[in-house]
């Protein structure tokens, strides 16, 4: 996957909790994004990534919410930060 400045420096597992923290917040894909260079397409790749495997799942309003499994992942890339 194709990365900015600002994600160049991460590995694809940092740049998937990154994501994920993001969408913990209540960011949007745009807001997301902004660290993306604008590119909305690899936004939804990463959240396309994390539903795949059963971080987070899209609710009857349409808002991304995150699954247990996915709590467990951000604990422990929080805690090893």
């Amino acid at each position: 996957m194709r990365k900015n400045s600002y994600i160049r420096g991460l590995t694809e597992s940092q740049t998937l909790g990154y994501v994920l923290r993001c969408i913990s917040e209540g960011k949007s894909e745009e807001q997301i994004g902004e660290r993306f260079d604008g590119d909305i397409v690899l936004v939804k790749t990463w959240i396309d990534a994390l539903k795949q495997i059963h971080y987070i799942v899209t609710n009857q309003f349409n808002e991304l919410v995150i699954t247990s499994d996915g709590k467990s992942y951000l604990q422990k890339f929080d805690s090893d930060r």
